[in-house]
């Protein structure tokens, strides 16, 4: 029988942030693009016909594009945003064995510290986004869902379409984990407009409105806003943007942000190491019976029903 050590090459903690461990030099960008504009960065999703799902192969170009940006001294600001019709649908589901989004299945027989080292360098991911030394965008359309409302979340802006769709299909909007990000008690009127809404997606318009993004506009007029506010921060001196984001970041530590990262590995830890009851949906106990489509099928009859306008 195959084991963690046989599908995936063992590797310990990460000791650097993973963009800086992860090598731009020579790299042709596929699954996700980098491109410069003066003291603008983009780096676009590409994997549109997959709605951005999130693999191994985007966040590593990912991470090699903020390596890029950052080593520019040139770049004073980062977008990211998504090709095609979505900004992201979280985690690639189906990605093939031996990758490490989503994690390695439990038939592999992982040992907790398997488990442990795989959520934290799988999650770390988006803790460096949030860390990353120069002011980050998100240009947020269409589908904004699991890991892919992390990484917004995690960028230090967030500018979105009207009708765009923020949520965690199957779990509904929850104020837990490093989802505090947008949804938890910062902003403090969050929980007050969320508050009895735990649903499965929320407009771009609602997530202004919650305080949890920074704006929102009409889809054709997405870019134009995005490119105002990032010529924005590119007029500030270099030492500035640096000092304030270090500061901002630092002052979030000290209200919890650091512990809230290391919960939400142990969370993840937790819940893929548990005995699932029978009125609870299992990932991986539904993919290895029913396939990946059985999952998806189990997954929406526990789903909160979506509410539109306020209207069952």
């Amino acid at each position: 029988m195959k084991t963690f050590r046989d599908v995936v090459k063992w590797k310990s903690q990460y000791q650097k942030r993973q963009w800086e461990a992860t090598p731009y030099e020579g790299r042709e960008f596929s699954a996700a693009l980098y491109e410069k504009d003066g003291p603008i960065a983009r780096i676009t999703l590409n994997r549109p016909e997959k709605r951005n799902a999130l693999n191994d192969a985007m966040f590593s170009d990912l991470m090699a594009g903020l390596h890029k940006a950052n080593d520019d001294s040139d770049v004073k600001v980062v977008i990211i945003r998504g090709a095609g019709p979505n900004f992201s649908s979280g985690h690639d589901l189906s990605s093939p064995e031996g990758e490490e989004s989503p994690p390695v299945h439990p038939s592999l027989a992982p040992s907790v510290r398997d488990f442990y080292n795989i959520e934290k360098r799988r999650c770390n991911k988006h803790e460096d986004i949030f860390n990353f030394p120069k002011p980050t965008i998100a240009q947020v359309h269409g589908y904004c869902i699991g890991a892919g409302m992390e990484m917004q979340a995690a960028c230090d802006i967030t500018i979105a379409a009207e009708d765009a769709q923020f949520g965690l299909r199957g779990f509904g909007i929850a104020p837990i984990g490093v989802y505090g990000h947008n949804l938890g008690p910062w902003p403090g009127a969050s929980p007050k407009l969320l508050g009895g809404n735990f649903l499965p997606e929320l407009s771009g318009k609602e997530m202004e409105m919650a305080g949890t993004i920074n704006k929102t506009v009409s889809i054709l007029k997405l870019e134009e806003e995005v490119n105002k506010w990032a010529q924005a921060i590119a007029s500030q001196p270099t030492d500035a943007l640096a000092v304030a984001k270090e500061f901002i970041n630092g002052m979030l530590d000290i209200t919890g942000y650091g512990a809230m990262w290391r919960t939400h590995y142990e969370g993840h830890v937790m819940i893929q190491w548990v005995r699932f009851r029978k009125d609870e949906v299992s990932f991986y106990r539904s993919k290895k019976d029913r396939g990946l489509k059985g999952f998806l099928q189990e997954r929406a009859m526990h789903s909160t029903p979506k509410k539109e306008h306020g209207r069952e």
